[in-house]
C-alpha cells in the first residue's frame, strides 16, 4: 500500500474518532503525520529529519534569541517559521511567508519562533525584529512527555489499527510527544495571550494548533506547497476541526474554487494572497550563463530530486539523455552533498547547485519531479510539469489530469510528441501582487 493511501484506508475502515483519552480528547489527528512519515521511512528509506545533528551547533542554536523569553508580555502575535525560508532582500533576510504579515500587525509586537536546519542568522542580519529558536520549547516538551498519561478509552482499537496495517509502534511514543506539545504551548499561550498565531505546515505543528484553538486564539496557516485534491494532510476522510487552522493564506484560488469536499478548509476560510518568493524570482534577472545554456539545446529539463528513489529516477534520466543529445537535463538535488558524477559523465546531464532551483526553472521548458511543489512553482515560472510516478506518489499528491501534466511510469520513456502537445497552463495556483493582497486583507482576532 502506498504511504499516502494508508490513512484513507484506515479512516474508511475504523471509527478513528473513538480513539480518545480518558478525558475525551480525540487523539487521531495527533498521530496521522507520524503514521505517514514512518510508512515512507520504512518503504522508501527516506528520513525526514533535516535538522543538524552537530551537538555544538545545536547548543549555540538553543540560546539564539533566548532573551525574548523575558519579554513575552509585549507580544501580540506569534509566528512559527523556518530560517531557510528567508531571502536576502535589501540587505536583510526577509521571511517570505510571514514578515509582510508581521509588518501589517507591527513587527515590535511579533515574536518569531524559528526552526533552523543548520544555524540561526544573527539578529542584525534579519528583517524580523524578535526571533527565538524553537529548541528551548522542544527541550521542555521532551521533559514533559516523560510524565504524560496516554491511557486511552479505546486502547484495543488503536492496537488493532497498528497490527492490522503493519504500522510502526513508534506512533505510541509520538502520542506522548504531541500531548506534551499541547500542554506546553497551552501554558505558553496563557502567559503571552497572543491575539493570533501563524504557522507553516500545520500538520507538523498540530499540538500548537490544538493548544491555540482550545484557548480561542485564531490560527492562520501560510500555504507552503501544493494542496489540491489529494494532499494527505489537507484532505481527510474523517475530519477533526479542533486540529485545523482557522484560515489558510493560499497561493491562489485553486483550492478555494476547485478542491474536493475532503479539504480540511471550507472556501470561506481560504484567503488567496499569492507567493512573494515567486514574484521576486520572476522579476529577478536570469543569469547570462543560464540563458546561454538554454540557447544550446532544444529542450531544457530541471530535475527536482527529493532524496526518494533517486537511483531509479536518475537511471531513467540517463537513458533519456543518451537518446536525446539535444536535450539538456539539469540535476537539482535536495541534498547538495550527494555525489552524482556517474550520471553527469553524460555531457547533456549537468548538476548546477551554484544556481538556485528557481533560476534553473526559469530557463527550463519542463520540470521533472516525483511530487515536489516545484511542479506548480515551475509552471508559474514557465516550466511545465512532468511527473515520474514512482510508487504512485505523483498521482497521490497531485491531480495530474486537472494539471494537464505528463506522467511517466517506471519503465516508460518520454514521448516527444506529448511534450510538444502539452499545454502549460498555470491553473490559478497563484494570484499576483502579494504585498498588496496582504495589505488589504482583514484579519480576524
Amino acid at each position: 500500500m502506498a504511504a499516502s493511501d494508508i490513512l484513507d484506508t484506515i479512516e474508511n475502515t475504523y471509527e478513528v474518532e473513538d480513539i480518545t483519552l480518558l478525558n475525551g480528547r480525540r487523539v487521531w489527528p495527533l498521530l496521522r503525520q507520524k503514521i505517514i512519515f514512518e510508512t515512507i521511512r520504512e518503504s522508501l528509506g527516506y528520513d525526514n529529519k533535516l535538522r543538524t545533528r552537530n551537538k555544538k551547533q545545536l547548543g549555540i542554536n538553543f540560546f539564539s534569541g533566548i532573551k525574548q523569553l523575558f519579554r513575552l508580555k509585549k507580544f501580540d502575535f506569534i509566528f512559527f517559521n523556518n530560517t531557510d525560508k528567508r531571502v536576502l532582500l535589501d540587505g536583510t533576510y526577509f521571511d517570505i511567508f510571514f514578515d509582510a504579515w508581521a509588518d501589517k500587525v507591527f513587527q515590535e509586537k511579533s515574536l518569531f519562533i524559528e526552526w533552523a536546519k543548520d544555524k540561526h542568522l544573527k539578529q542584525t542580519e534579519t528583517y524580523s525584529s524578535n526571533i527565538i529558536s524553537d529548541l528551548p520549547f522542544k527541550f521542555v516538551i521532551a521533559i514533559v512527555s516523560k510524565f504524560v498519561n496516554t491511557k486511552l478509552k479505546s486502547e484495543l482499537l488503536l492496537d488493532t489499527i497498528i497490527n492490522e496495517n503493519n504500522i510502526s509502534s513508534a506512533i505510541k511514543r509520538e502520542l506522548k510527544s504531541k500531548l506534551a506539545e499541547i500542554y506546553v504551548f497551552k501554558l505558553f499561550f496563557k502567559i503571552v495571550k497572543p491575539k493570533a498565531i501563524f504557522v507553516l505546515s500545520s500538520f507538523t505543528k498540530v499540538g500548537i494548533v490544538v493548544a491555540a484553538k482550545e484557548l480561542g486564539i485564531k490560527v492562520y496557516e501560510a500555504q507552503h506547497g501544493y494542496i489540491g485534491d489529494a494532499h494527505t494532510f489537507y484532505n481527510a476522510e474523517t475530519q477533526f476541526k479542533e486540529a485545523y487552522p482557522d484560515y489558510l493564506l493560499s497561493f491562489g484560488t485553486y483550492e478555494k474554487q476547485k478542491a474536493s469536499a475532503k479539504l480540511i478548509f471550507n472556501p470561506e476560510q481560504i484567503i488567496p494572497v499569492g507567493s512573494f518568493q515567486l514574484e521576486l524570482i520572476k522579476a529577478h534577472t536570469t543569469p547570462e550563463e543560464l540563458l546561454n545554456l538554454k540557447k544550446s539545446y532544444r529542450f531544457v529539463f530541471c530535475i527536482t530530486l527529493q532524496a526518494i528513489k533517486e537511483e531509479e529516477m536518475l537511471g531513467w534520466l540517463l537513458k533519456e539523455a543518451q537518446l536525446h543529445k539535444d536535450w539538456l537535463f539539469i540535476i537539482r538535488a535536495k541534498n547538495a552533498d550527494l555525489e552524482y558524477s556517474k550520471f553527469t559523465k553524460q555531457p547533456n546531464i549537468i548538476e548546477r547547485n551554484d544556481f538556485n532551483i528557481y533560476e534553473v526553472l526559469k530557463i527550463s521548458n519542463y520540470n521533472i519531479t516525483i511530487y515536489s511543489t516545484t511542479a506548480i512553482e515551475g509552471s508559474f515560472l514557465g516550466a511545465a510539469p512532468i511527473f515520474f510516478n514512482v510508487n504512485n506518489l505523483s498521482k497521490n499528491h497531485f491531480d495530474v489530469v486537472k494539471m494537464n501534466a505528463i506522467v511517466v511510469e517506471e519503465g516508460e520513456l518520454l514521448n516527444e510528441e506529448s511534450l510538444r502537445k502539452q499545454a502549460n497552463k498555470e491553473q490559478s495556483f497563484f494570484v499576483a501582487n502579494y504585498l498588496e493582497n496582504v495589505a488589504k486583507t482583514n484579519l480576524c482576532f
